[in-house]
């Protein structure tokens, strides 16, 4: 016994033993005393009224699939619809009457989606105006088919997606009917009536069993004729215990538990259908909240016994606790506080303990995580820039030499300078941003270089808005798309080439493009050169000033591309508009 109680300085044997026996002996003598009032009697009695509101649902819904068979009859005796029917020329002042009928029929009644009457031949009359060439394959169709079984008698269909007319898909429930000549019998072709679900709906929704009861419908087989969450039921997301229910549909008054719930199935002669009403046990007992007050006032005495044995023990614990869990928020914020030395169990101070060494800890990781990230990506910038073509400034050199033995002063003069530009802004002292206007001054020495290499070859054109040119863009982001215009884009024409630089503002960010007339690209050069994959990618300087960007800003910025063959390339750039000008 002295071992017991002296356990009880921990956590763990103070919630178990005193807490875990007060709380059962509670809820124990709370669930003793529940049983003794029995809600069988109240359940049964309330289900069989329930079997009377699910009866009078069924009528209702027959009332009203009878109302729409009137409609279907109307029409079969329609003196229009028999002129339709047998004559050779459909197109005819009858048909536009019966068309206008069938318009009049839909505008007066919001529960009916459409009416077309179909001839043998396939032409058809719709109330929505529909030419009968816009109709899909039809003939397949459940509706078509069990119309022709049931030889002039209407039937009803599951729930499913009309695709009549395509792109205009819609649930509904179909009544079909197959007209037959009176005299011997012979089919004229078959009258489709679609009904929306708002009657359906409204008619189930009106008779409802409790609060968070429902009814759906099936047919014989298991199908479907209105669910109030039928687009969850097919997408597998609701489900119902049809393949249970089925045996029980011959039953008389069948009902059916699980979980709780009460399934009440009624069948309907006329349409063949079965009304599911679905009730809950919480539902059903309409003394509950008589049963709720007596189940509180037991529990508020017993709850007053515990409390009082408990109190002492309850606040002994839970302030540290507190004390400790406030500091532990603290690590959302990011000041990460320590517990520091708290009066409380032995596992409660262990605890703090080892969340003091943890936040230190956390801290230490979070500095060198922070260091790491950082030089990487600075190794990873300057691994991507140091990637220029040497190609170009051997080309550019051996121009200046052959200039030189031509003794060209001038253009050796004017090339070298535009070099000596090029590589000015490419160092930039080591920074990494720098302002639109010196990536403009760059790419213009780059272009001047290019343009006496290739002599009327090509021009270009820089048009971006003054506004801009403060912006602070990454360097070497104009020249490899440039680069890639020359090379790839217009070096292989047979006419005069064009670059196009521009820029505009796209909310706060910045759009930069460069667009050629060259010979373009198709899916397959396009797909290579935007692939993430460096096996497959073309135009080395392309993907890295992609990859640039992105280390640099973030995954949302980069490149894009438009191209067409024989119609030219279109990258734009797209970069944040306000980001520091720090490198």
């Amino acid at each position: 016994m002295h071992r017991l109680f002296g356990k009880l300085g921990t956590l763990e044997s103070r919630f178990y033993l005193i807490f875990t026996l007060l709380f059962f002996a509670t809820i124990l003598t709370m669930q003793i005393i529940s049983t003794r009032f029995t809600i069988n009697s109240l359940r049964n009695s309330t289900l069989e009224n329930n079997r009377l509101l699910v009866n009078e649902l069924v009528n209702q819904i027959d009332t009203y699939i009878e109302s729409m068979e009137r409609i279907s009859d109307a029409v079969v005796e329609d003196r229009d619809a028999q002129a339709f029917l047998e004559s050779p020329l459909p197109e005819s002042k009858s048909s536009k009457s019966l068309q206008d009928r069938f318009a009049s029929y839909i505008r007066a009644r919001d529960d009916i989606s459409s009416i077309v009457l179909f001839r043998q031949d396939g032409k058809a009359i719709s109330g929505d105006g529909a030419d009968s060439s816009e109709f899909s394959e039809y003939r397949n169709s459940p509706w078509y088919q069990n119309a022709l079984k049931a030889e002039g008698k209407t039937v009803a269909s599951t729930a499913y997606v009309q695709n009549l007319v395509p792109g205009n898909y819609s649930w509904v429930v179909s009544l079909s009917t197959q007209i037959l000549k009176p005299r011997d019998k012979s089919p004229q072709g078959v009258l489709l009536v679609d009904l929306k679900f708002n009657r359906i709906k409204e008619l189930c929704e009106s008779l409802v069993i409790g609060e968070k009861g429902y009814d759906f419908i099936i047919d014989s087989m298991g199908n479907y004729i209105y669910h109030p969450s039928l687009q969850l039921v097919y997408s597998n997301l609701k489900h119902e215990p049809i393949d249970a229910l089925l045996p029980l549909l011959e039953n008389e008054h069948p009902l059916f538990r699980l979980d709780g719930r009460n399934y009440l199935i009624a069948h309907s002669e006329r349409t063949g259908w079965y009304v599911i009403s679905v009730s809950f046990d919480s539902d059903l007992v309409t003394g509950w909240p008589y049963v709720q007050l007596m189940n509180a006032l037991i529990g508020l005495v017993l709850f007053l016994i515990v409390g009082m044995v408990t109190n002492f023990i309850s606040k002994g614990i839970t302030r540290p606790l507190r004390k400790l869990q406030g500091v532990m928020k603290s690590v959302e914020t990011g000041e990460f506080r320590t517990a520091g030395k708290i009066d409380a169990t032995d596992e409660i101070k262990e605890l703090a303990r080892e969340y003091d060494i943890m936040v230190g800890r956390i801290e230490e990781l979070i500095e060198e995580n922070v260091l790491e990230q950082e030089l990487k990506r600075k190794s990873d910038l300057k691994a991507l820039q140091a990637q220029i073509n040497p190609h170009f400034l051997y080309n550019t050199l051996d121009s200046i030499i052959w200039m030189g033995e031509m003794q060209k002063c001038d253009e050796v003069v004017k090339m070298t300078s535009a070099l000596s530009r090029l590589f000015r802004i490419s160092i930039s002292k080591g920074h990494e941003l720098i302002n639109l206007r010196d990536e403009l001054e760059h790419v213009r020495s780059y272009l001047t270089i290019q343009e006496m290499r290739y002599k009327n070859k090509f021009r270009y054109l820089i048009d971006i808005p003054e506004e801009l040119m403060d912006c602070t863009v990454l360097k070497i982001t104009l020249q490899p798309l440039v680069e890639n215009a020359i090379y790839h884009g217009i070096r292989s024409v047979d006419y005069e080439g064009l670059i196009e630089i521009g820029g505009y503002r796209d909310n706060e960010d910045i759009i930069l493009t460069v667009k050629d007339n060259g010979e373009g690209m198709d899916n397959t050069t396009l797909t290579a050169l935007v692939t993430e994959d460096p096996e497959q990618q073309q135009g080395t300087g392309v993907r890295n000033v992609h990859e640039r960007i992105r280390l640099y800003f973030g995954n949302e910025y980069g490149l894009s591309y438009e191209s067409t063959i024989g119609g030219g390339t279109l990258i734009k750039i797209h970069i944040p508009g306000n980001r520091s000008t720090k490198p």
